[in-house]
């Protein structure tokens, strides 16, 4: 059992990180499915019809989560779609295809220079994984104890500190490969 602020902080955090995600990729679909072909993983026919599927995916897990009744499927699927990104990454990196746009920056992608390195590691590696285990922390069931007001006050600001701390890391992560440049050239 879990603690019931603990959970919704991680419900919270979990549907504003991957909404954030989706949106970019709803909105520039054709660099998305760019992002999905780079991987050369997936048969040439179904990258397209995975570019919609994905971000619908994530957007309907990301709702999801908000409500009861859909909360466990909700959190397998999502959870199940980042651990799949995970291991998408993981097996770009294990071949030392790198030099790919991970397709995941979420708002932070829209703002980034097409001209810009592009470039995937482990952190993507991690960061999808810690994503998975965010959303999948939904299927634990809360203890029973009764919430009080300072409860509700305390999941608003650890769920603005922990997605604070994400989208840090997201921009991290986008200025690793200008980072690496500048210290190559």
């Amino acid at each position: 059992m879990i603690d019931p602020v603990i959970l919704m902080v991680c419900i919270a955090s979990a549907t504003i990180i991957a909404l954030a995600s989706a949106v970019p990729k709803w909105r520039e679909l054709s660099r998305y499915r760019a992002s999905l072909e780079a991987f050369a993983l997936l048969p040439s026919f179904t990258v397209t019809p995975l570019s919609f599927v994905f971000p619908a995916l994530e957007t309907a897990g990301a709702i999801g989560l908000l409500f009861a009744d859909t909360r466990m499927v909700s959190a397998i699927v999502l959870a199940a779609l980042f651990a799949l990104f995970g291991v998408a990454l993981a097996v770009n990196v294990l071949r030392g295809h790198t030099d790919i746009d991970c397709g995941c920056s979420g708002f932070i992608a829209a703002n980034a220079s097409e001209r810009a390195p592009k470039s995937i590691g482990w952190w993507h590696v991690a960061r999808a994984l810690m994503l998975a285990v965010l959303a999948a922390a939904a299927l634990v069931p809360a203890s029973g104890r009764a919430l009080m007001a300072f409860d509700y006050l305390s999941a608003g600001a650890c769920t603005l500190f922990a997605v604070a701390a994400w989208f840090t890391l997201d921009v991290l992560l986008v200025n690793l490969p200008k980072l690496d440049s500048l210290r190559n050239s």
